[in-house]
């Protein structure tokens, strides 16, 4: 029997095998662009992992497209605003301190606060610290007076050596945010500011104010995170200089370049500021670190949480060793401690010739607020470490004479309704009573703070970051019912 199909069964094999014909000829092309897609997006990943070419470009790129998109249609501005609490707005005064084991603080206290915060005492934008005394009542507050701040901060930024980069639509009052406060002996403040964002460097300045909160002088050097007053008044304050170029470093006969890829990298900073605000002296301890035997240590600051060669140390706070500090090598009374989250390491360094003199590591990892507690012991807030029992976040006591470590809070005493509150990715700080027997832990993302005693981590007091913003119309629905927590960025002793 046969079968015909009138010819078209031979036109279609005809046509097909025309059609593979010619994809052969193509599949060479084919091939090249299949291998070209490969390895871009192999590349591409390897970009974002690492943070090579042409990352930071493209990373500034959308930045500034974001920043421009947000222009026109701001977010609204809730400040460090975090989230609502289980707390009627009416019950944030009462609420804020939280008396247990202790029945009274350790000493009057100055609270950091912020835009929106302490509405009920500084009305028109909130306060920038409240001083409490050790029943927990409020002695005084520190109003915030952002047109007098901006017209001194703009004056200030304009002359400075690198002025300020703003990305289009930047509102100086929506972005300025206060870190850290210190009082004077004579009850002034002493602010630093950061920008939240959309500006060029994040270290806004630092501000003596008055009782009133008038800017008495304003400092556009790049401060940032918290500030140390000595007995004589002189400030040490984290500060930036900006790098023109990468930062070379040798290792042996080699050299390597830590990429930032903006070619504006963080040069840390401790700025020494008298009390009518000239700078007296400054050590930059990017230049003592390169200088020094643990050049190389810079290069791990490329971590895999923090991999920014821009901010290599990203040093967040810094002050002078007491009078007892010894028993170990490379300490000496009146020496610099400084914390550098982005190394996971605090440095000694020589507060005359701004050497550096030691580097301490241990199990703690991205910490902040490293302070000398006595002799060889020192203390901070170990933001990522861990004990292997009791989490991230916590205080850790370190003795640098042998490296032996302590998780003194939280521990197995740790209430459990409060332990899960207590974590702080970024930020965080303490600060250590006048007698050092009690110690101050503000977990900032968190919006808690507990006062605990240094011997056994018992907590003796709690602070939360409460606030009523019912009269705010740009916080979300739920404003009328429930108090707003904001970040807290320290409970400082008043000495």
């Amino acid at each position: 029997m046969s079968f015909t199909d009138g010819g078209k069964g031979r036109h279609w094999r005809g046509a097909a095998r025309a059609v593979l014909k010619r994809a052969g000829g193509l599949l060479p092309a084919l091939l090249f662009v299949l291998a070209v897609a490969l390895a871009s997006f192999a590349y591409g990943a390897a970009m974002v992992r690492h943070q090579v070419f042409p990352y930071w470009a493209m990373h500034g790129a959308v930045k500034t497209l974001s920043a421009a998109l947000d222009a026109g249609n701001p977010a609204p501005d809730v400040g460090e605003f975090k989230k609502f609490a289980d707390a009627p707005p009416s019950s944030v005064a009462a609420g804020r301190v939280e008396f247990g084991a202790g029945e009274s603080l350790g000493g009057p206290v100055l609270w950091h606060g912020g835009r929106w915060q302490f509405m009920e005492l500084c009305p028109e934008w909130g306060c920038a610290a409240v001083e409490y005394s050790e029943k927990g009542e409020v002695v005084h507050a520190y109003p915030l007076r952002m047109d007098e701040l901006r017209r001194a901060a703009e004056a200030s930024s304009a002359a400075a050596e690198h002025p300020h980069e703003f990305a289009p639509g930047f509102s100086l009052e929506r972005e300025f945010s206060v870190r850290g406060a210190a009082r004077y002996g004579n009850g002034d403040l002493l602010v630093t500011f950061q920008y939240r964002d959309n500006a060029f460097p994040y270290g806004a300045g630092i501000a003596r104010i008055d009782r009133g909160g008038h800017p008495v002088w304003y400092r556009s050097d790049y401060s940032h995170h918290w500030s140390y007053l000595d007995a004589s008044g002189v400030a040490l304050v984290p500060g930036h200089r900006i790098r023109d170029g990468d930062i070379t470093i040798s290792a042996g006969p080699r050299e390597y370049t830590l990429d930032c890829g903006t070619d504006k990298p963080y040069e840390g900073t401790i700025n020494f500021v008298g009390e009518d605000g000239r700078l007296l002296k400054e050590i930059n301890a990017l230049d003592a670190f390169v200088e020094s035997p643990h050049a190389s240590a810079l290069r791990g600051s490329a971590s895999e949480y923090a991999q920014d060669y821009c901010d290599p140390l990203h040093l967040n706070y810094a002050h002078r060793l007491g009078a007892d500090a010894g028993g170990a090598w490379g300490i000496a009374p009146g020496d610099i401690a400084a914390s550098l989250r982005n190394l996971s390491a605090f440095a000694i360094i020589d507060a005359e010739t701004g050497k550096l003199k030691r580097l301490v590591r241990g199990t703690f990892y991205q910490q902040h607020s490293v302070r000398h507690l006595e002799g060889s012991t020192f203390i901070m807030f170990d933001n990522f470490g861990t004990d292997g029992v009791h989490g991230p976040s916590r205080l850790l006591m370190i003795d640098i004479s042998d490296g032996s470590e302590t998780t003194v809070f939280p521990n197995d005493r740790t209430p459990e309704d409060l332990a899960k509150h207590l974590y702080s990715a970024t930020r965080g700080s303490i600060d250590v009573s006048p007698d050092r027997s009690r110690a101050t832990v503000s977990y900032t993302l968190s919006g808690i703070a507990v006062e605990v005693r240094l011997s056994d981590g018992e907590v003796l007091n709690v602070f939360r970051n409460l606030h009523d913003v019912s009269g705010l119309e740009q916080f979300p629905e739920g404003r009328s019912d429930r108090a707003a927590r904001f970040r807290l960025h320290g409970i400082d002793y008043i000495r």
